[in-house]
């Protein structure tokens, strides 16, 4: 029987519009997960030493912290540590306070010991950033053997801790990381090269408080990996053996930015590393969370449901512009797979030899295929991705990387022989900011394509990606329905993709 998409489109709508709603739900399950509460009150609070960091009774605490989560945590440590608390100063993004207005979980006592800076709109540093920067190391120099430190780091840090060396200025340094992002660093490249040419990361701040009891970091990772000694630039983490200059050297020649860097940037990278390491027996970390609690929390939520689910990495990274047809493909085969179109065997080669390609450390292939495969076809199948891709920004549009990647994917997944409309796709930063946008990201499917059939050609669908412009998109497509919005959510783990095949839809 041929049905036109308008007729099709009224039956599926109630079952396409629980999927997406029920997409949406699992992805704020994901984000209340790693927010600062949950992993405070958490099982990461049974961790003895945790618990043991605030028991010096005896002692003064003092609270600095950096970065999208920084409020939330710093709410917590004023619960636990009550009248221990002698004072500290936070950084966070311009807006966090109206956002979270009358939330409990982020609210600071009206008497706070903490003062609290607001800046680094759209995660640029600005003048609040040096100001702020200024006073926590100030505050770390001034520790005392009868002082405590602790140190709240999460993801956004770099930006709302920014005190460039002698001789570069903050709009030298933010050009160069602009450039740097545009041409599609990673976020691990990004802060090699921050950590060389700041005063206060890659370590100092730990060792501007050498003289403090203790120094406690407590860090939430928006890093693939949770590599600590980048994270927020690791301002507490203080690296042996790294040849700080050289390997940012390095990175700025691999993006063809080198021969054009200001001479104040090129003489400090050309500078030999003289700063002497030195051992900071004081100096404790503590990983509080990751992109691992909001994708078991996913898992376990979508199964909740009588969904199957299969985690395909969370270490995603790379350009957004291979990840896109990766996605695309998988949801092929697994769609053809569920509506009896190939075989097991068939399906089986296929995802070996998609997956094989992948270059993720944590692809469990095999495990993948036989969950995928032996799985019941009359059930939706969630998969989980996880991580931080990137995108070469080439046009002057607007956008972010999840919503590029909701849009490529859309594309894709239109000019498939066989239009699978029971796909849909959820890209969405957890920090509920993706690119210099209102918006967490995005949601993709054939049927994201067909609405706008309805009033545009789908080949200026492509004219939005060469432009960068996917926010427009988005914009231009039912009202900005299939937009995910979240506002700030008060933490960031990096972003989440959620592919969902639904075999009930074309029934």
């Amino acid at each position: 029987m041929i049905r036109s998409w308008p007729q099709f489109a009224r039956k599926m709508s109630t079952a396409y519009s629980a999927s997406l709603t029920n997409l949406r739900e699992l992805f704020l399950c994901g984000v209340e997960a790693v927010k600062p509460k949950s992993l405070f009150d958490g099982c990461h609070m049974s961790a003895g030493s945790i618990r043991e960091s605030f028991l010096h009774d005896h002692k003064r605490y003092h609270v600095v912290g950096f970065g999208k989560a920084v409020l939330g945590m710093a709410v917590q440590l004023e619960r636990h540590l009550g009248s221990r608390l002698s004072g500290g100063c936070i950084s966070i993004p311009t807006g966090t306070g109206e956002r979270f207005a009358g939330e409990a979980e982020f609210t600071l006592s009206p008497s706070t010991a903490i003062e609290v800076i607001e800046c680094a709109r759209n995660n640029l540093p600005d003048e609040g950033s040096l100001m702020a920067a200024k006073k926590i190391k100030q505050i770390a120099h001034s520790m005392t053997s009868d002082d405590v430190l602790c140190v709240l780091v999460s993801g956004g840090g770099s930006a709302l801790l920014c005190l460039p060396k002698e001789l570069i200025t903050l709009e030298e340094k933010l050009q160069l990381i602009k450039s740097l992002a545009t041409a599609g660093a990673s976020i691990d490249e990004l802060n090699n090269v921050r950590i060389a040419l700041s005063e206060v990361k890659g370590g100092q701040l730990a060792l501007a408080a050498e003289h403090a009891y203790r120094v406690y970091s407590y860090v939430i990772s928006d890093i693939v990996g949770d590599p600590v000694a980048l994270i927020a630039s690791g301002p507490t983490v203080v690296q042996k053996g790294v040849a700080v200059n050289g390997k940012a050297k390095e990175i700025l020649e691999k993006y063809g930015l080198w021969s054009k860097l200001p001479d104040s940037i090129l003489k400090v990278i050309e500078q030999p590393t003289v700063r002497e390491v030195k051992e900071t027996y004081n100096n404790d970390l503590f990983l509080l969370g990751n992109n691992e609690v909001a994708v078991n929390c996913i898992v376990q939520q979508a199964q909740a449901r009588d969904w199957e689910c299969i985690v395909v990495s969370k270490r995603i990274e790379g350009n957004v512009i291979d990840l896109a047809p990766v996605y695309v493909e998988l949801a092929e085969i697994l769609y053809n797979l569920k509506t009896n179109f190939i075989s097991e065997t068939i399906a089986k080669e296929k995802l070996r030899e998609l997956l094989t390609r992948l270059p993720y450390s944590d692809v469990k292939m095999e495990e993948f295929i036989s969950q995928a495969v032996e799985g019941n076809k009359e059930k939706p199948l969630l998969i989980v991705g996880a991580g931080e891709p990137t995108v070469c920004v080439s046009g002057g549009g607007k956008g972010g990387r999840n919503q590029e990647l909701a849009l490529r994917f859309t594309v894709g997944v239109r000019e498939l022989e066989r239009v699978p409309d029971s796909v849909c796709f959820l890209s969405a930063g957890t920090d509920g900011i993706d690119g210099p946008t209102e918006v967490a990201g995005a949601i993709g499917g054939a049927f994201v394509a067909r609405a706008f059939e309805e009033t545009f050609h789908l080949a200026e669908a492509k004219t939005f990606l060469e432009r960068n412009d996917s926010y427009r998109f988005y914009e231009a497509v039912s009202g900005g329905q299939y937009f995910v919005k979240t506002g700030h959510t008060g933490t960031n783990v990096m972003d989440v993709h959620l592919l969902l095949i639904n075999p009930q839809w074309g029934k």
